[in-house]
């Protein structure tokens, strides 16, 4: 049996065995480490992590031990004397020693495959109690179980940690591939320090904000081949401090749909697109704005609503300039992935707008696209529609705007709570269309005032927009 294998379940012990892979080749997997091979990362690991000490000569080091493992920590402890680095690799070493195969069963808190044979708590596992709390823990035990396997592990995960304004991002998923991703992201960055002699710490990209962090390393993410686009992966990021007055935990899921689209969004047809809905969604004076880091920090509606299921339709709409962002296409993706709508329904709502465009151009106004902007509600909406009807028959129209069944199945399907009727999903799916045929027809006729491409001019996330109904 191995000592290790895929995705064992515990957050921190699959991010320590996805560093100890990665760090020892590409092509290595858990099932083949042996010993030999733990110890030759711990030989060649435990100088990095040299913690940061503003009175050796060349002061750099690694910083952020204190908020993973808190002062109690060998590398951490300021009551300990003489080298901090050699009392850690000690006890990797003896975690080493005691490790054993992978069992059947077992009672350690990371595989649940082998027996525990340590007790760790905050010192050993990140927001894990404190050893003198013994209510804390089952049983009233003096911490929780560990087999030494695990406990080595959990000590080498912070190799693939993501730092993020003095706390932590660390990714789970059902996905071993997107953890190795993940992985080599961060672990890349550790061994870059090490050539430059610069060692600071966790890999540090730079995001204060933990979910545009995120969001960032998801675009990192797919760059790499590994992951493909039929695999549904779910991720779980853990958003934490461990430090001693204050720790902390936020947890983000991005669910499989939303990392799936993401993989279609960020290729090379859509990456423009995809990053001008994204900069919408940032609330920033942009006229203020001089370089990326005056903005990449702030509330990303985009990347809320992403986050907490809510959609992001209205950010494909810039109202002011009459325009779309992005195409068709990109839209169809999204709403078919994240939104799990219906082909159906998508091309039936294409041929509407198609329709209602053509109407508007010969009316030679943009009357009704103005109320079909201004409609608040769905009686509003529903009028608007019946207007343009009564223009198609005046115009000698030969076919119908939409059918009854088209109506009821298609624009306007029943839902079970009417408050969240999707009238708002139709309303915007509509403008989109018809901007994307008449945009430069709108321009033509003078009717757009405003045609900057600017990020700031998403209005409204269409969920939240204020309704008669509600």
């Amino acid at each position: 049996m191995a000592i290790y294998e895929k995705l064992m379940g515990n957050p921190f012990v699959d991010a320590g065995v996805c560093g100890i892979c990665e760090w020892l080749g590409r092509s290595v997997q858990p099932e083949q480490i042996t010993t030999d091979d733990l110890e030759k990362v711990v030989a060649e690991v435990v100088p990095i992590m040299q913690p940061f000490d503003k009175k050796r000569p060349q002061a750099h080091g690694w910083r952020n031990w204190v908020s993973i493992f808190t002062t109690n920590h060998p590398l951490t402890n300021p009551s300990k004397k003489g080298d901090r680095a050699a009392d850690f690799k000690e006890m990797l070493l003896s975690h080493i020693t005691n490790a054993e195969n992978l069992g059947q069963s077992g009672d350690c808190v990371g595989c649940g495959r082998r027996d525990a044979n340590t007790w760790l708590f905050r010192t050993g596992v990140p927001l894990t109690g404190s050893g003198t709390l013994r209510n804390f823990f089952p049983t009233f035990a003096e911490g929780v179980g560990y087999c030494a396997a695990c406990a080595l592990a959990i000590q080498l995960s912070p190799l693939v940690f993501a730092a993020s304004g003095g706390r932590f991002l660390m990714l789970h998923s059902n996905s071993w591939k997107a953890l190795r991703t993940w992985s080599r992201k961060c672990l890349g960055d550790v061994r870059a320090q090490q050539l430059q002699q610069e060692v600071t710490g966790c890999f540090n990209p730079g995001y204060a904000n933990p979910r545009n962090g995120l969001f960032y390393m998801t675009q990192e993410m797919v760059q790499f081949q590994e992951m493909r686009p039929d695999e549904d992966a779910s991720m779980q990021f853990y958003c934490f401090t461990n430090f001693g007055q204050k720790p902390e935990l936020e947890i983000f899921h991005l669910p499989a749909p939303v990392f799936r689209f993401l993989r279609f969004a960020y290729q090379s047809e859509f990456k423009t697109d995809w990053g001008k809905i994204i900069l919408s969604g940032y609330l920033v004076n942009w006229t203020k704005v001089k370089t990326e880091e005056d903005y990449k920090n702030r509330i990303n509606r985009v990347y809320e609503n992403l986050l907490e299921g809510r959609s992001i339709l209205g950010f494909f709409l810039n109202r002011r300039a009459r325009k779309p962002r992005g195409n068709w296409e990109l839209l169809s993706l999204y709403l078919k992935e994240v939104r799990t709508m219906e082909k159906s329904r998508l091309e039936k709502i294409k041929q509407v707008g198609d329709l209602i465009a053509e109407c508007i151009r010969k009316s030679g106004r943009d009357r009704r696209l103005l109320q079909l902007e201004r409609a608040k509600s769905y009686e509003a909406c529903r009028n608007v529609l019946l207007y343009i009807i009564r223009e198609r028959i005046r115009q000698g129209s030969p076919e119908p705007l939409f059918s009854l069944d088209d109506y009821v199945e298609h624009l306007f399907p029943e839902i079970d709570d009417f408050a969240a009727t999707p009238w708002r999903e139709t309303r915007d799916l509509l403008l989109f269309r018809i901007y994307e045929m008449l945009h430069n027809w709108l321009q033509e006729q003078g009717f757009v005032d405003f045609d900057e491409d600017n990020a700031s001019d998403a209005d409204d996330a269409s969920e939240t927009e204020p309704t008669e109904e509600n």
